[in-house]
């Protein structure tokens, strides 16, 4: 039976190369924390997306946290976030002592819409989370005007998208800071990790603090000296701590892989958007299926293909995960319908009804570079054999 999986790293003897030689670079000097391959990698990953500044760290989902953490905004401000997100992207609200504000999500686009975010926007409300779901671009251009013209700072969640762009500007540049996941299952992998990007380099240092365990980001004297009154003029500056910190660091064999990586994200991106159009194509016939849309200038890197049925879900998925083809429903749909949050002080705009109904009806399905014409083509007839079924 066919295994069309949604997720997993496309890599070759060229990512085992570089993983290997920075094993041995490590085995010999004795340190395996981020080291040069790092170092080079945020330079080339902020190249990419054209900002100054990158930070590498463990997950899409820390540094969601340390972008947020970074902005160090007052404890209960309010923070706008689309309702079909994932759940530590939420979390990080709730971490940082902030209240949600949760917006409708649209079928179709899966993520906010921005006149509904001016309006959800109050004395209190101090930035915006801006989720491109699936790759899928909020309409970054919108959403700026909105949040300058309300002084509120702007995070990308860049988590499902790596070199998708509006009007020629890559996302992850629009906002304030952004972030991305470098998991196995997204575009570009380090094997797990995730990388935070701005222009701003106070929110640099703020970042590198929070990731490391809160040390001062500032070391160019050795010594302390006269700065901090509290402690002895001669203790290591290298370990003086500003802030309650975490320790969110990488391995550099995992930047290694990830600058292989990078190096070929127009390749899987191309291989991608091939992907989903021939899928959409052959698929749009059915007046059941609601595919995606995107704003106007969008240069879409899929990370899925995400589909709301007109009908009852159930059975379409089913049909497909029997016939060896992956899905998965859209994020966590609504999130405030989770368990988790029941306890949880939010602000809800609206009555979320589009969030409530892509929680019932969603789903998605792969779109990866290693799906061959076979695979597309067992995909399609999946689909065909269920609605001759049905029909």
């Amino acid at each position: 039976m066919k295994n069309i999986r949604y997720g997993g790293s496309t890599c070759d003897s060229s990512e085992e190369k570089a993983i290997l030689k920075s094993v041995k670079a490590s085995i010999k000097s004795g340190g395996w924390q981020a080291g040069k391959e790092a170092f080079k990698m945020e330079q080339e990953a902020a190249k990419v997306l054209g900002v100054r500044y990158g930070v590498l760290t463990t997950s899409g989902s820390s540094a969601g946290l340390l972008a947020l953490s970074a902005l160090e905004l007052p404890k209960g401000s309010e923070v706008i976030i689309s309702a079909c997100t994932f759940p530590t992207i939420f979390n990080i609200i709730v971490q940082c002592g902030l209240i949600p504000v949760v917006v409708d999500a649209k079928v179709g686009t899966y993520t906010f819409d921005v006149a509904e975010v001016e309006k959800a926007i109050s004395k209190k409300t101090k930035a915006i989370i801006a989720i491109h779901p699936l790759g899928n671009p909020v309409d970054m251009v919108a959403l700026m005007k909105v949040a300058r013209k309300h002084k509120v700072k702007v995070i990308e969640d860049g988590c499902d998208t790596w070199g998708g762009s509006i009007n020629g500007k890559m996302l992850g540049s629009f906002g304030d800071i952004s972030f991305t996941s470098f998991h196995a299952a997204h575009i570009v992998s380090m094997g797990v990790g995730g990388g935070v990007f701005t222009n701003d380099k106070k929110l640099m240092e703020n970042v590198r603090m929070y990731r490391d365990w809160g040390r001062q980001a500032n070391t160019s004297e050795k010594y302390n000296g006269n700065k901090w009154k509290s402690l002895p003029a001669d203790y290591d500056s290298r370990f003086i701590y500003e802030k309650i910190g975490y320790n969110f660091q990488i391995l550099d064999l995992q930047a290694a892989m990830g600058r292989i990586q990078l190096r070929k994200a127009n390749k899987i991106k191309t291989l991608r958007k091939a992907n989903f159009n021939y899928l959409v194509k052959h698929l749009s016939k059915y007046e059941d299926l609601i595919f995606p849309e995107s704003v106007v200038g969008a240069d879409v890197c899929w990370f899925a293909l995400p589909i709301t049925t007109v009908g009852d879900r159930g059975p379409l998925v089913r049909h497909l995960e029997k016939n060896g083809i992956e899905t998965r429903s859209m994020f966590a749909g609504n999130i405030i319908r989770h368990p988790a949050y029941k306890g949880v002080k939010y602000r809800k705009y609206g009555q979320l009804k589009e969030s409530d109904y892509i929680l019932r009806h969603s789903l998605w399905i792969g779109v990866h570079p290693r799906m061959t014409k076979a695979d597309r083509e067992h995909v399609v007839k999946t689909f065909d054999d269920f609605y001759a079924r049905v029909a």
